[in-house]
């Protein structure tokens, strides 16, 4: 089964986020609005944050 939501921190503040591999808008961290993703057509480009592990 393909790995869709990733489990990220956003590089600012910290924080965890359960975030989608191919999010066609843009994804901001819920406690300080640091971008943590852009869409790209496929995968998402994942700018603001480091993947603590992939989700089924």
């Amino acid at each position: 089964m393909a790995k869709n939501f990733l489990k990220v921190t956003c590089k600012d503040c910290g924080s965890e986020a359960t975030i989608y591999s191919r999010a066609t808008s843009v994804i901001s961290c819920g406690v300080c609005g640091a971008t943590l993703s852009i869409p790209s057509g496929g995968k998402a480009n994942l700018i603001g944050c480091t993947v603590v592990e992939a989700l089924e």
